[in-house]
């Protein structure tokens, strides 16, 4: 008698923003020296027509001068149906990200996943995955400093760890 099949889960290809040119990139978001305070939207990512339902969402940031403890990175994932209506003055385009009066734009995006700073200096920190479902098949990224502090500035762009991992969960049946 054979045994039932079962569902398990398994990792897609990570769409990875960044620096344009860094290892492992797929799509650009201009990070390095990014200001505190200061905000960028990286370039759209394309989830295909047949998208997962769950992805997970790593959070990196390299910092420079060590942030007070507590301070946060804020990443909105900003999503469209259409590649062409989007919430918050997202463009879909790797640029700064005007944050508006009391940050008004943001309340268009939605809730922020956070990065939790630790105090300190010249390191990646990483949070937890998120795990996050898409509401759209295209999406924005907006990367939020409230560090305190500016993010890393490398002498070379492309050397700056700062990203923003989205890793496809996918559902898959097992034998």
């Amino acid at each position: 008698m054979a045994l039932p099949d079962f569902i398990d889960q398994t990792q897609g290809t990570a769409i990875v923003w960044g620096e344009a040119g860094a290892s492992g990139v797929t799509h650009t978001l201009s990070l390095d020296a990014l200001a505190n305070g200061a905000a960028r939207m990286g370039a759209v990512a394309d989830l295909g027509a047949d998208f997962a339902s769950q992805y997970a969402l790593y959070i990196l940031c390299e910092t420079g001068t060590a942030p007070t403890a507590g301070n946060t990175i804020d990443v909105y994932l900003i999503f469209s149906y259409n590649n062409s209506t989007w919430p918050a003055k997202v463009t879909g385009s790797d640029a700064s990200y005007t944050l508006g009066t009391s940050d008004a734009n943001l309340r268009q995006a939605g809730t922020p996943y956070s990065l939790i700073a630790t105090n300190d200096a010249n390191t990646v920190l990483v949070q937890a995955p998120y795990i996050i479902t898409p509401r759209g098949r295209y999406v924005v990224p907006i990367f939020d400093n409230n560090l305190g502090q500016a993010v890393r500035d490398e002498a070379t762009a492309t050397d700056n760890g700062s990203r923003v991992i989205l890793v496809p969960i996918r559902d898959k049946v097992v034998d």
